[in-house]
């Protein structure tokens, strides 16, 4: 099929845009039109001064290239799959990815983001790209090569239909047993809207339902392999910079070891990403038999997990929502715990002969949620990854969607306690469903904040530096206890946000900024973050325990990119490109979705419309439609539409999209 080499035109984009020596960017993004099978580059270097990498990067694609009429299996869909300037670095969590396009697991759909760890980025990156643009549809289900600069679209006949595992080991057995595969499995290629895309070490882009895109083009693996590396401007002082970096994660006391867990044997041990200096709290299984299936069993934990009634049953059930390529969040915070809140309201009883497990008690947060068998769970799952029957058939969509399908639509208010606006994806780490973590008052009001901003949820990169580490450090909030006093934490406060309230547990509502501030601030910063591309499990840090006054190193992200790429920065400087990258979302958002303020208030009336599960704390709406106000005036953006204004956009240099905007009617 299709061949393209890049060094028969590595000089040359499409742009016609010579290149010069650049450090940190590779200087090109790969375009691959699957329909027409052409193959160019990108100048990275058009967009690199303003949006970074990754998700700023796409954005700007984006709102160039994808209309309100694209939806996310049309072929004009854009699925960008990016990384940025600290890829494939030595910086301690320079091994991401972020995945962008129109989202189909989205209710309704819309432009989002999602990320994923690994390996897959650097060695896209020591190939010689900045990113790759996927758009078109294959005639018949393709793979796509990339060896160095040479990049083929290969047929992928004898792959379809497999899953992710197999998919892997077969794309090594042809190309070499050191490349590095994300595929979609069966999910995906029925397009599924919570399928996901996947990495050979099971690292995956999780939300966003994105393998279904790869499914809709009829794009089933990237395969890559890179013997190159990312130069660098200032490598001594770069070099220093890492080996300075702290190990301690997010949290004082880092994640726990698998003593303190109670765990021993060969088959356990904690993983990491190959770029990070942290040990993550993920957990691998080795050679674990299954509980159900005949099967031995080696995969990670992630961040989730189910609720099994075995142990073995519970590995099991991660291994094969990895293979079939399945949001395994969603299933398990999501579908099974609506599925159990269906039966108990009469609306279901069983599925293909087995019975629905269901407490006794109302439920009313995911903690009150009955284990399932590990034979539940696989015929569930097979169900889901096949489209199998009327209830497979639906759910392959997720809860959002199935409502819609389901029971004459009757089980719609049951979602209510799991899905923010029935946006498509469970609340998490905003104090209310359960899963995530805890969060006490009044912290998470900043994240309900955020929540009703956002196309997503915002913990994948812009809450936890706020959930999973600020609240951690500070002197009394809910059972924590942190290492840092009173005195110190508002003085820290004032250094990093300008408002010594921001970091005080007991300032509630009044006044808003305290609570508007950091929402804008955590996702600014986790805008950054994206585009460089860096783990929000390492950045940005606030607080160090190792540190002798107990603040971490605020400049260091502007440190780590203006040494490698030799564009010097502050971290203001860098923050700025940060809220010019989410107002940018928001506009497309605007313009292509009709996002408005009556949207974001709707958050609050479903979603968190109940006691918070840590707390029991209710939130107030008319108190809370104030901090709204305020995060509406702070982002600069008007107050009665909630959309961005024109001079806050020429102030970011987005003439253009305030341009557009005001041309529609939809400028603040």
């Amino acid at each position: 099929m299709s061949k393209w080499s890049s060094n028969i035109h590595s000089s040359q984009s499409e742009e016609g845009t010579e290149m010069t020596e650049i450090y940190g960017w590779t200087g090109k993004i790969l375009r691959i039109d699957l329909t027409r099978k052409k193959i160019t580059t990108v100048d990275t270097m058009k967009y690199a001064r303003m949006y970074i990498g990754g998700v700023g990067i796409a954005a700007r694609i984006a709102w160039e290239e994808i209309g309100p009429e694209v939806g996310p299996f049309d072929p004009e869909n854009r699925l960008m799959i990016m990384v940025g300037p600290l890829t494939g670095t030595l910086a301690s969590g320079s091994c991401r990815v972020e995945v962008l396009g129109v989202a189909p697991q989205q209710h309704p759909p819309c432009f989002s983001r999602s990320g994923m760890g690994g390996h897959w980025g650097p060695e896209l990156k020591y190939a010689g790209f900045d990113g790759i643009i996927i758009q078109g549809r294959a005639e018949k289900p393709v793979y796509i090569w990339i060896d160095d600069g040479d990049v083929e679209i290969l047929s992928a006949k004898d792959i379809w239909g497999l899953g992710t595992y197999a998919t892997t080991k077969t794309l090594r057995s042809i190309h070499g047993d050191d490349v590095r595969v994300i595929s979609c499995g069966p999910a995906g290629e029925n397009l599924c809207r919570i399928a996901i895309i996947q990495t050979e070490t099971e690292n995956a882009a999780g939300q966003g339902g994105f393998g279904a895109v790869m499914g809709s083009k009829n794009l089933k693996a990237i395969a890559v392999r890179g013997s190159g590396g990312v130069k660098i401007a200032r490598p001594k002082e770069f070099l220093s910079l890492c080996l300075k970096q702290s190990r301690e994660g997010n949290s004082p006391h880092g994640p726990k070891s698998l003593r303190e867990m109670n765990i021993s044997g060969p088959n356990f041990r904690r993983r990491k990403c190959g770029f990070c200096l942290s040990v993550c709290s993920g957990m691998l299984w080795m050679d674990v038999q299954g509980e159900f299936l005949p099967a031995l069993y080696t995969t990670e934990q992630m961040c989730y997990g189910f609720n099994v009634t075995s142990e073995r049953g519970r590995i099991e059930a991660r291994a094969l929502v990895g293979n079939y390529g399945i949001n395994g969040w969603e299933v398990s915070y999501g579908i099974i715990p609506w599925l159990q809140l269906c039966k108990q309201h009469n609306l279901i009883k069983e599925i293909d002969g087995m019975e629905i497990p269901a407490p006794e008690k109302p439920i009313r947060y995911l903690r009150d949620c009955a284990p399932v068998t590990p034979e539940f769970l696989a015929m569930l799952l097979r169900k889901i990854a096949y489209r199998e029957g009327p209830i497979g058939d639906a759910l392959a969509d997720g809860a959002c969607y199935a409502a819609e399908r389901l029971f004459g639509g009757k089980g719609k208010p049951l979602l209510d306690r799991i899905y923010p606006r029935h946006a498509g994806q469970v609340e998490h780490w905003a104090g209310h469903w359960g899963p995530g973590g805890n969060i006490y008052w009044p912290m998470w009001l900043t994240t309900v904040l955020q929540w009703c901003v956002d196309t997503r949820d915002p913990a994948s990169d812009t809450s936890h530096s706020w959930t999973s580490h600020v609240q951690r450090y500070l002197p009394k909030i809910g059972p924590y206890r942190g290492p840092i006093p009173p005195e110190r934490i508002r003085e820290i406060s004032m250094k990093v946000y300008g408002d010594p309230n921001v970091l005080d547990p007991s300032v509630e509502y009044d006044p808003p900024e305290a609570r508007a501030i950091p929402a804008i601030w955590h996702t600014d910063m986790g805008m950054v973050v994206d585009s460089l591309i860096l783990c929000d499990s390492e950045y940005p840090r606030i607080f160090s325990s190792t540190s002798k006054d107990g603040m971490a190193d605020i400049e260091l992200m502007a440190k780590l990119f203006s040494a490698c790429t030799g564009v010097d920065m502050s971290m203001n400087e860098l923050r700025k490109a940060g809220e010019r990258i989410f107002n940018l979302l928001r506009a497309i958002d605007v313009r292509n979705y009709g996002r408005s303020r009556r949207i974001d208030e709707s958050t609050i009336d479903v979603g968190f419309n109940y006691p918070g599960k840590d707390d029991g704390k209710m939130l107030d709406k008319r108190k809370f439609l104030k901090l709204l106000e305020k995060y509406y005036e702070l982002r600069g953006w008007n107050k009665e539409s909630g959309w961005p204004t024109r001079e806050k956009l020429e102030e970011l240099g987005l003439k253009d999209v305030a341009d557009e905007l005001e041309r529609i009617g939809r400028i603040g």
